[in-house]
């Protein structure tokens, strides 16, 4: 399909789809319209089915870093607030990083929505914008959508993929912005489930509740994402990351988020017992 084959076709999709309403929380999404109405779990919350186990090092390097550190600020306390500060040491750090991609990605939206930059950035930040602008500048071509709500009901997850492009040749992308100290393996599997969604959620506008759009619900087609990247956003400039075997990253995500379910279906959350989902009733003999 040529470009404006591919518009064409979007657009008419769009014009004989249903409004519907996707709420998202700290859970998953839940989307109500067109006679459904069901809750899905994150792609991002899926994927810690992946086993990481540099993770754990890296936990335990951070907390034993900020211990040394911040030796004054935690050594008066009492235990369990000592306790509590170190514990936490790694995830301040984490939300400082995830603080960063959030302002880049709220500036790549103005720079392709054509909307004012936000206000308030950072040096470190104006640094990776003005890199990410020049990436766009120079991809040329259509930008189809930002930030676009992806869903698929057979497997049961919902995401937001970052950019979603055509280029002048016709080839479709999405491409997802990471402002990590790295590239890894997973942010390829998450792309990949991105590109198998089911449906997506086109012209999402807030009906005035916060984490809540309304938009028309478009059927996906593999033609849609014929070219998945990880774009890598630096002070210094950016580095694009094409995914290699699209294949079977699905279907490393598809094993992913069946043990990470089947995870989360057996949490002791709510006072429930997990060996509930997993036993049958236990059977007790005297001694």
């Amino acid at each position: 399909m040529t470009k404006d084959e591919i518009v064409a076709d979007i657009n008419a999709a769009r014009e004989a789809a249903t409004t519907v309403t996707v709420t998202r929380n700290r859970y998953g999404y839940e989307i109500a319209g067109k006679g459904r109405s069901q809750k899905l779990r994150r792609v991002t919350t899926l994927l810690g089915g992946l086993p990481k186990p540099a993770l754990v090092g890296w936990g335990i390097r951070e907390t034993a870093t900020f211990a040394i550190e911040h030796k004054d600020e935690w050594v008066s306390l009492p235990k369990a607030d000592q306790l509590k500060l170190l514990k936490g040491a790694p995830y301040s750090k984490r939300d400082l990083a995830g603080d960063r991609g959030s302002a880049i990605h709220a500036a790549l939206e103005a720079v392709v929505d054509d909307t004012p930059l936000p206000e308030g950035l950072t040096e470190d930040e104006e640094a990776c914008a003005a890199a990410a602008m020049g990436f766009l500048g120079d991809l040329g071509g259509t930008f189809l959508a930002t930030e676009l709500i992806v869903f698929n009901f057979s497997v049961g997850y919902a995401g937001t993929l970052d950019l979603w492009h055509c280029a002048d040749d016709g080839t479709t992308s999405i491409i997802d912005y990471k402002s990590s100290k790295g590239i890894y393996p997973d942010h390829g599997v998450q792309q990949a489930a991105y590109a198998n969604c089911e449906w997506v959620l086109l012209g999402a506008g807030t009906n005035g509740k916060e984490e809540s759009w309304e938009g028309q619900l478009i059927p996906w087609k593999p033609e849609y994402s014929q070219k998945l990247s990880v774009c890598h956003v630096e002070p210094t400039g950016t580095t694009l990351h094409t995914v290699r075997d699209q294949e079977k990253l699905w279907r490393i995500f598809q094993a992913a988020a069946f043990i990470k379910g089947w995870q989360l279906d057996t949490d002791s959350y709510r006072g429930r017992t997990p060996r509930e989902e997993v036993y049958e009733k236990p059977i007790h003999l005297e001694a």
